[in-house]
């Protein structure tokens, strides 16, 4: 406890494996690696420095075009009108939301009682260096006007996200791009903990959390990415995925509907550098959720994450293993300082690299 008695936002711990190495004539040798735990969220990573950067190598996204013709697709023009499922009268006379070319439907195979799908373009796929603000802004508005027209009808409805899984390896069953909304009475687990972390520390403190800590990353620089209008972009301490996670925050905006035009604005030209980032990288996927409350209680700032997804070469392999399906625990190769280096000359030109 330190003597504001705010607490550690972070730990971590140093492990030393020793072996003898057959690539070394057996001579003894020794790596090192981190177990770092985010107390706020929850969340533990094993962080390995000594696996240093690896190129990926690209996958071909010919091999998805192939398996997913446009002619099947039915997020595309052809089909959506015919397949795309409909709200019921009481909920939205109109069937579903539009905005500009971004459709919004409710999920035919959902995952919670509001479960809605966004179809962001009538294109049938695009690429991470076309995913920017101009085609994605509808999008993501739509999502907006539906949490407002649902919060008119269910107003005991508070906890939102916009949810995306990119390309197949993300776990998206359809190539088509479109995001997921899910609205709730209750948070998700990990939302909860953000919330119930948030409350804890006012009580302590009688601080806001999430202010406190951006000043906290802020000052310390090492994995502070950049502040664009209201939002800060932080390399995640304990990453979620194998190849890091970026968090974005705006700590002084406690409920979507706090978030205007140039917020919005200033959040799709942050992602529209991640995208470029992960396609210079080598990416082609990634998974990404903006969390929200309804109700301003002050306690959770509108945040989120986005996490690169990868087949592991050479064979293709999945990048969840059992450390995070069994025990909840993420390796990740990347060490998050090095991948907060790597992502500020994309945002040195307001989330464009220059």
């Amino acid at each position: 406890m330190t003597a504001d008695g705010r607490g550690a936002w972070f730990e971590k711990k140093v492990e030393t494996c020793r072996y003898l190495n057959p690539l070394k004539n057996f001579q003894e040798d020794e790596v090192t690696l981190e177990v770092r735990r985010d107390l706020i969220a929850g969340t533990v990573s094993r962080v390995l420095p000594y696996r240093g950067k690896r190129k990926l190598g690209q996958p071909d996204v010919k091999i998805y075009l192939e398996k997913s013709p446009e002619s099947f697709c039915p997020f595309c023009p052809a089909l959506l009108n015919q397949v795309a499922a409909r709200f019921t009268p009481g909920i939205f006379p109109e069937g579903r939301l539009t905005r500009g070319r971004a459709v919004l439907f409710p999920n035919a195979f959902p995952h919670d009682a509001f479960n809605t799908v966004v179809v962001i373009s009538e294109k049938h796929h695009l690429a991470l260096d076309e995913l920017t603000p101009e085609v994605l802004r509808d999008a993501f508005a739509v999502c907006l006007d539906y949490f407002r027209k649902m919060n008119a009808v269910r107003p005991d409805l508070n906890a939102a996200s916009i949810n995306w899984n990119y390309m197949p390896p993300s776990g998206g069953g359809l190539l088509h791009p479109h995001l997921q909304t899910v609205l709730g009475e209750r948070p998700t687990r990990y939302v909860a903990r953000l919330r119930e972390s948030a409350e804890q520390y006012e009580r302590r403190t009688g601080g806001s959390l999430w202010r406190d800590l951006i000043d906290d990353e802020r000052g310390k620089g090492e994995r502070h990415i950049a502040r664009t209008g209201a939002i800060d972009w932080l390399a995640a301490f304990a990453p979620r995925g194998m190849a890091g996670e970026v968090r974005f925050l705006f700590p002084e905006k406690n409920s979507l509907w706090g978030l205007d035009d140039g917020d919005l604005g200033h959040l799709l030209s942050g992602l529209s550098g991640i995208f470029r980032y992960l396609k210079e990288s080598g990416f082609i996927s990634f998974n990404l959720a903006l969390y929200g409350s309804l109700r301003d209680d002050g306690l959770l700032a509108v945040q989120g994450s986005i996490i690169p997804r990868f087949p592991v070469p050479p064979l293709g392999a999945s990048d969840v293993n059992y450390f995070e399906k069994l025990h909840d625990e993420v390796i990740c190769p990347v060490v998050p300082e090095n991948l907060c280096a790597d992502l500020k000359p994309f945002f040195a030109n307001g989330g464009t690299k220059p």
